[in-house]
């Protein structure tokens, strides 16, 4: 794709020098004119009139303007001070948080509102007078909880590669859950 692109700026390149060439042999054969030639410029009527009836084929009409490069930079918006803002490929930052959480020991899920979940769970099954917990109940709760949810996500995993997809779906989950005999059957 890059290589027409740059082949098709020399071709053109080579026709306007072409077509320069010519119209300045012909002007030089003709005698000295009363406007001196230009390069690349605009010109006025007189020079374009004489320039339009010496030069061949391969130069653009007449209605175009030379330069098609400096036209194609005229047409881009001026945004040249923003810089582009830079993005991994899909799948790169992923990979990387896998590669962070599997390093570390610390728990994931926020202290606080694991705390708040067992609280409003033990108001639901248990005995009324049951409403205090020690600090390292908690944290062996919150332990084993996200031990069963990490094994939970990699057996569902499992079961999503065999059925040869990368995406997680419910269906993975619940299978997993009956393969593994964890959890409530559904």
């Amino acid at each position: 794709m890059a290589r027409t692109k740059h082949f098709a700026s020399r071709a053109r390149d080579r026709n306007r020098t072409n077509a320069t060439a010519s119209s300045s042999a012909a002007a030089a054969a003709e005698g000295p004119s009363a406007t001196p030639t230009r390069r690349e410029g605009s010109q006025d009527e007189g020079g374009e009139a004489q320039q339009s009836a010496a030069t061949p084929t391969t130069t653009p009409p007449a209605g175009r303007k030379k330069g098609g490069t400096k036209r194609t930079k005229q047409a881009m918006p001026k945004s040249s001070n923003k810089k582009k803002t830079f993005r991994y490929k899909p799948g790169t930052v992923a990979l990387r948080e896998i590669r962070h959480f599997q390093k570390t020991t610390k728990l994931l899920i926020p202290a606080a509102s694991f705390i708040r979940q067992v609280r409003s769970v033990t108001q639901i099954f248990a005995p009324p007078d049951v409403t205090r917990w020690t600090a390292e109940a908690l944290m062996a709760i919150q332990e084993a909880a996200e031990d069963f949810l990490i094994g939970l996500f990699s057996d569902a995993m499992l079961c999503a590669i065999h059925a040869r997809r990368v995406t997680l779906m419910r269906k993975d989950f619940e299978l997993a859950r009956r393969l593994g005999g964890k959890g409530r059957p559904l």
